[in-house]
């Protein structure tokens, strides 16, 4: 958990769940979306959990280029995954339950790049929700005792202006660490990116926060919108990150 971003509690509608209740009741989509942290590209990377978990409770992955088989062995994988979690419960999600009320797609501008780049790529489209519940032999000081996964097989831009935009909702935190393989059609941290002007378009605003990777040189952020709040600089692997909050001045 990161201290400078305001915690929460852990919220009524994650611990009431079972595995069975999650079948049976219709998806809380409200409650997964909001003060959630989006990351597109994700891979199956676990910082966002293992730093930000407390912070948020629900986390929003995107990454059209992880099989549905690579992300289960990641849940049950401590290496690739959520070291010290275990699946409590899991759904597969349907496009409707998604955008129950539709959404209109912004096309990419001609400096956006490509998105058929590395189509044959791209792994088949899923959607699963998995409740993840920490394994008993890992004290609360590990991490909470649940947290929420929506895993989207799809590509970041399209994923946000349906769940966000579409829904008229925000995330709490936007997560933009890219992975640097090169995978990515488009450039997340582009101020003037199609990624940027989807998150601009969104009626509610922007998300509160942005976590991102940190410029050595300079406390300033991707977007002019977000400012050190106060700065913050972290050490992962050689890696320096940063997050930034939302400003409306």
């Amino acid at each position: 958990m990161i201290e400078q971003i305001p915690r929460m509690m852990l919220p009524d509608w994650l611990m009431s769940l079972t595995a069975e209740s999650m079948i049976a009741i219709p998806l809380p989509l409200h409650d997964i979306l909001q003060d959630s942290l989006y990351y597109p590209g994700a891979g199956t990377d676990g910082k966002p959990v293992r730093w930000l978990a407390g912070n948020v409770y629900s986390f929003v992955y995107t990454d059209y280029m992880v099989s549905r088989s690579r992300f289960l062995k990641a849940l049950n994988d401590e290496q690739t995954g959520f070291r010290g979690y275990r699946v409590l419960g899991s759904r597969d999600i349907n496009e409707k339950e998604l955008t129950p009320k539709g959404w209109l797609p912004m096309p990419p501008g001609p400096f956006d790049g490509n998105p058929n780049v590395g189509r044959e790529h791209f792994a088949q489209p899923f959607a699963i929700w998995v409740i993840m519940e920490r394994s008993h032999d890992y004290p609360s000081e590990h991490g909470p005792e649940r947290f929420s996964l929506l895993y989207l097989c799809g590509e970041g831009v399209a994923s946000y202006q349906a769940l966000y935009t579409g829904n008229r909702i925000k995330p709490k935190i936007l997560f933009l660490i890219q992975h640097g393989f090169g995978g990515n059609w488009t450039n997340f941290e582009d101020p003037d990116g199609i990624f940027a002007r989807s998150v601009a378009a969104n009626p509610v605003g922007f998300p509160d926060w942005l976590v991102g990777r940190c410029r050595r040189e300079s406390a300033l952020s991707y977007w002019e919108k977000y400012y050190p709040g106060p700065y913050i600089h972290y050490l992962d692997g050689g890696h320096g990150f940063a997050v930034w909050c939302y400003s409306q001045i």
